[in-house]
Parts: C-alpha cells; structure tokens; sequence
C-alpha cells in the first residue's frame, strides 16, 4: 500500500490561488506532495479546476509520483445526461493515457428524490457506461474502479451488499473504499467492511476518520485519529491487495494532514 494525497491543506489550497503563473502553481502542488512525503497523488478535477488548472496540462515531471484520477457523481437518468457522463470518460482515459495513470474511479450517480424507476434507469445507464469503457482502459494498461458511495437516499447504491453484486458482474472492475463514508453513512463497522469487500478487486481506499456521534458534515472526513474508526483493522484487512494506494481524503488543515500521515505510516510499519 502506498498514501497518496487528495485534499493538500486548507493553508496550501488558499496559497495557491495566490499564485498567479499556471506553471508555478503546478510546481506549488508537486512540492506539497513532496514535503508530506506522498507517494502519489489522486486527482480530483473539481479540486484543480478551483486552482484554475487543467488536469490535461499535468507537467511531465510529475510522474515521479503514482498518479490517479477520481470523478463522477453527476446524476445519470437521461440520454443527455449519459452522453455528459460518457464525455467525462473519454476525458478522463485521455488524461489518464496520457500521464501514465494507473487508475480512474467512478464515483457513483446520485439519485436523490429518484423513483424505484429512475434508480433502476440509473444502473442501467451506468452498466452501459462500464460495458463500453471497462475493456478500453484495461487494453491501455488502465485499471476502471467504482466508489463505495452506498447511501441509498443519496446515490444508486443501497448498501455494500447491492454494490458487491453490481461489481460482481465485472471481474476486472476495481473497487474504490471510502472508508468515512462506508463507517459513517450506512453504518458498516470495519470488520464488515473487509469482510464484504475484502474478497473483491480492491484496488483503492479513500482514507480519512469518521465520527458517528456528530453530524455529517462534522463527523466525516477527519484526520486520522480524530475519529472513532479502527484504522489497524482496516489496513491489515487490505495488505494483501498489490499496489492498492490510500489517497488521503480529508477536510483539514496542513498539520492535520501531516498528523494523519504519520499515524497511518505508524501503522503501517507494524503491521
């Protein structure tokens, strides 16, 4: 397992928008992910697009990190909406070819106030979207992953279980954890979470704490240790998995970050 970062520090994402020269600002998030001593870093574009950067411009010298790209979310329950969806792919295997990217993840489609129709709709579309990119990336050496995004008030997912099955379906088909939100909203404990989805293609985690008591906002997407999560069991659950990378998702400031990383390598060593 290697630690990739996401969220770069509440100080460093208000610096960089001082900064006014695109290739400077692209320098400012290679060294960041240096001075935390990240191995990697996850991609997300709605991050980068704040930063006024264009992931299609990502420097080459950046592939001296292990690089990975998260996206999706929107909803999906029309053919406009699907041919939306379907551009982002075609996006997001052009940046990921052409920086040499090992993984894109799919966050999955929200389906608020939907229908038992329109969620069904919604699988439908997604499995469509799956079918046709799946092959493309694994011909390029590019592994596709689905997010445990699994509120069913919120997204198409009612549950680990009904994720597992859809995932089911497609062998090569990676398996992106978040773990806060798995903990947190529905609530699944750790061993339930390496005992649904520790048999499957793991290929990521989502790594911040949780804390069940507060409200979600307040409550998910805490440094590690602010929580309540068992994050030895979670990470010995999972090291058997090659490659799997711990992107750093948290909404905290650059000590927070740093402290999350020391724990989680504390862990890591022992295990």
């Amino acid at each position: 397992m290697y630690f990739a970062m996401d969220e770069i520090g509440i100080e460093n994402a208000e610096k960089i928008k001082t900064i006014t020269s695109e290739a400077e600002r692209w320098k400012f998030i290679y060294d960041t992910a240096k001075s935390y001593g990240f191995d990697g870093i996850h991609f997300t574009p709605s991050l980068y697009r704040s930063f006024n950067l264009d992931l299609n411009n990502i420097p080459d010298y950046f592939r001296d990190y292990l690089l990975t790209f998260h996206f999706g979310g929107m909803p999906l329950n029309t053919e406009g909406e699907y041919e939306m969806f379907d551009k982002d792919f075609g996006n997001a295997f052009e940046i990921a070819r052409k920086h040499k990217m090992q993984d894109i993840s799919i966050h999955p489609p929200g389906v608020y106030n939907h229908t038992t129709m329109e969620r069904d709709l919604t699988l439908k579309l997604l499995s469509r979207a799956v079918d046709k990119w799946l092959s493309i990336f694994m011909d390029n050496g590019i592994s596709l992953s689905l997010e445990t995004h699994v509120a069913g008030e919120w997204f198409v997912f009612s549950g680990l279980y009904e994720y597992g099955e859809f995932v089911d379906k497609y062998p090569e088909l990676g398996v992106l954890i978040d773990i806060s939100h798995n903990y947190y909203n529905p609530q699944y404990s750790e061993d339930d979470i390496v005992n649904i989805l520790g048999n499957r293609n793991v290929k990521g985690l989502h790594i911040s704490d949780a804390l069940r008591s507060a409200e979600f906002e307040a409550g998910t997407h805490l440094p590690v240790g602010d929580g309540t999560i068992n994050f030895p069991k979670l990470l010995k659950g999972f090291e058997k998995f090659d490659n799997l990378y711990g992107a750093l998702e948290i909404k905290s400031n650059n000590v927070g970050i740093e402290k999350s990383l020391k724990k989680l390598r504390n862990i890591k060593n022992e295990m």
